[in-house]
């Protein structure tokens, strides 16, 4: 089956990112892809992701694109306060989509736009990379390993540390922390309570955020974010009955450094270090290959708008300054 892909922004993300991945993934299947047509509002931008990817045509209007080109599947990679307009444009030609975090601004946009794809049977994934991070996947493996012979989970702490950022509203890049967090305990939160560092001083609406709380399985969970720090990392940490695992997210901020698998057993150590490219590492090859390929197979797709609305309104909750989340 021939996909036709459109692609709305042309910025950073999707030049890291999403084009690497269709480029790679059109090599691998050039009977199964067409680099159909690409959006961004700046035509040199535009222009060039169409030349370095290999899309046909680039736009400088997305209306337009979705009028001109008949098209299969369109990847949404905008700043999150036009996620919802443009999403829900997409879906009203029909179209199957792929869109970035967080899926809108707030839980309400979120739950719009389920409504939207549910009333419409659209196909659509919410592009949370950290679940396609093949060392996530390993971790998730050996978690359930431990669980089925019976082992406890006792805590995830999950370290989200960046260099110089001062979003006035961090929490649009904390949500992939909520987000991971709560996909390798695999289960929603239960309640979590929040904590916040002003750093005013420094820049107008720039906190330290720690949230502390439990999931509906049990786990104990902290997450610590710390957006003007000293290095970039994440940093995943879990403790269990006999085991001891650290995850390093191969972020391309911290390029050199180790990026992987610590797994401690009763003492002993294995080490499991991330292999390849960036934009593989850190899961964004698998996300969209997985998509593409339930496209073409015609299977139903996971990893949609109703298993992201817990982690929109956390997030929600922590540009509110709430003291605490009950699910």
């Amino acid at each position: 089956m021939m996909l036709k892909i459109g692609v709305i922004g042309c910025g950073w993300h999707s030049r890291a990112a999403h084009g690497p991945s269709l480029k790679r993934y059109k090599a691998e299947h050039p009977e199964n892809l067409q680099l159909t047509a690409c959006c961004d509002v700046g035509l040199e931008a535009a222009e060039t992701f169409r030349t370095e990817f290999g899309f046909e045509r680039a736009y400088t209007s997305y209306e337009e694109m979705l009028t001109q080109e008949e098209l299969d599947a369109v990847w949404v990679i905008v700043p999150d306060y036009l996620t919802t307009a443009v999403t829900l444009h997409v879906m009203k030609t029909g179209t199957a989509v792929l869109l970035e975090k967080p899926p809108g601004a707030n839980t309400a946009e979120v739950l719009l736009m389920q409504e939207e794809a549910a009333q419409r049977g659209i196909q659509h994934r919410v592009a949370f990379n950290r679940r396609h991070v093949p060392m996530v996947r390993k971790l998730i493996d050996k978690l359930q390993d431990q669980t089925r012979q019976g082992k406890r989970i006792y805590s995830i702490t999950y370290d989200m540390i960046r260099i110089k950022r001062t979003d006035p509203d961090f929490s649009t890049t904390a949500v992939h922390a909520i987000d991971a967090a709560k996909w390798i305990a695999g289960s929603d939160y239960e309640s979590l309570r929040f904590e916040y560092d002003d750093m005013s001083a420094i820049a107008p609406g720039l906190v330290n955020i720690v949230a502390d709380g439990v999931t509906y399985n049990g786990i104990r969970v902290q997450l610590n974010c710390y957006p003007y720090s000293g290095m970039a990392r994440e940093l995943v940490t879990v403790r269990g009955e006999g085991f001891h695992y650290e995850l390093h997210m191969p972020l391309m901020e911290n390029a050199g450094s180790f990026a992987g698998l610590i797994c401690s057993e009763k003492g002993s150590i294995e080490l499991f270090e991330e292999e390849g490219d960036w934009f593989s590492g850190f899961g964004f090859y698998d996300e969209n290959r997985s998509f593409l390929d339930a496209l073409r197979s015609g299977q139903a797709l996971d990893h949609d708008l109703r298993s992201s609305v817990q982690s929109v309104e956390i997030m929600e909750a922590i540009r509110g300054r709430a003291k605490a989340y009950h699910g």
